[in-house]
């Protein structure tokens, strides 16, 4: 993500320069494939860059910058992808084409596959990457049937205008911006969030979906599902995303990869299978007004997957958290701040042990903080 406290830190005589934001720390050492989801859009100045919390467009300098951390790919289906509407998700595309980096999860082609594969030591790897949503009650960009090509959405998208809407809504937000009201409530002390569950009904799936599952099943030996689903900085699972960790898994899908709540959430898995709810936000403003602390949103997951052959994986995983740093936003591996001159390494343990808990789904008495933690130790 992209925030507004990143653009503001980031613009120096109208260019914004993000070096050093994702690319220095070096936090995901070596990779054969590095996969990451991207929770903005690349729409061009004359889109206007992100001036609202929960609307996003980010200069195309964030994409250089991706490129040089090393991500080879991207997803793009997620509840922002169409916050500067259907050109500014095409634009997205152009420009992460032109920066190298592979996507999945929005399309301007409608004839191109909507999944890729990918090879790696002989074995075949199918990637999926779906959306619950695109945010219509905050954007209203609707996409007509001819259109819904454009972004992977796990059910028929519920068109639903807010509350955001009626007549007293649009003024307040006219007269104050969503970014000061969020202020005001927390220099009064009033509650200016709040956690969200994801309990509504997941209906039928996409035709879409159930035909790249088919497909898939035939091309490869692995197939792992990005998925944008769930409530906001919710610790648990809601019953939608979990039913539908539950369909996908008899699908056919072998691992899952959750985004969306902003918090870290636990894993599940069994000898055929693996799911990870949610792997909270590698890269968000601490300065952001919105955040719910109590959960550790500044805290998450990078998980590392060694595939040896179609049916031997094993998992490990690191915790990484953003921080400012002379007045910039970083992200870094808890066990590098833990072992330097960080100021308060009592919370910092805490939390990571915090953190290491929800995501194992597990109580562990000697907690120590480590570089990487390998799940055999928990499974």
């Amino acid at each position: 993500m992209c925030e507004l406290p990143t653009l503001k830190k980031s613009k120096n005589n109208q260019r914004y320069n993000f070096d050093k934001y994702l690319s220095e720390t070096n936090i995901f050492g070596k990779t054969d494939y590095l996969v990451g989801n991207l929770e903005t859009v690349f729409a061009g100045k004359n889109a206007k860059y992100s001036n609202d919390l929960y609307s996003y467009n980010t200069p195309d300098s964030f994409a250089v910058e991706l490129k040089k951390a090393g991500f080879n790919l991207l997803s793009t289906a997620n509840n922002h992808a169409l916050d500067r509407g259907v050109q500014g998700l095409k634009r997205t595309i152009n420009i992460l084409k032109k920066n190298d980096i592979d996507y999945i999860g929005t399309n301007n082609d409608k004839t191109k596959d909507r999944f890729k594969i990918i090879s790696l030591n002989n074995i075949k790897i199918g990637l999926l990457s779906y959306t619950y949503g695109t945010n219509y009650s905050i954007n209203k960009v609707k996409l007509n049937k001819n259109e819904e090509y454009l972004v992977n959405y796990f059910e028929q998208p519920l068109w639903v205008d807010s509350s955001r809407d009626d007549f007293y809504s649009k003024m307040k937000e006219k007269l104050l911006s969503a970014e000061n009201r969020v202020k005001l409530l927390k220099a009064f002390g009033r509650p200016y969030n709040k956690v969200r569950v994801d309990e509504r009904k997941l209906e039928n799936l996409n035709q879409s979906l159930l035909d790249d599952m088919e497909r898939l099943k035939s091309q490869t030996d692995i197939i792992i599902l990005l998925m944008h689903s769930g409530g906001q900085f919710n610790l648990f699972p809601g019953n939608y995303t979990k039913e539908l960790v539950s369909r996908m898994k008899k699908l056919g899908v072998n691992i899952i990869i959750g985004n969306h709540p902003h918090v870290v959430q636990k894993i599940e898995f069994d000898k055929s299978f693996f799911a990870a709810y949610s792997l909270g936000n590698y890269f968000i403003s601490p300065d952001t007004v919105y955040l719910l602390h109590e959960n550790l949103p500044l805290y998450s997951i990078v998980l590392h997957i060694d595939i040896h052959d179609a049916k031997v994986w094993e998992f490990s995983f690191s915790i990484a958290k953003t921080i400012n740093l002379s007045g910039e936003e970083r992200v870094f591996n808890t066990s590098t701040l833990y072992h330097k001159d960080y100021e308060d390494k009592d919370v910092l343990y805490n939390d990571c042990k915090k953190i290491y808990e929800t995501f194992t789904n597990s109580h562990c008495k000697n907690f120590m903080i480590k570089k990487e933690y390998k799940l055999v130790d928990v499974i």
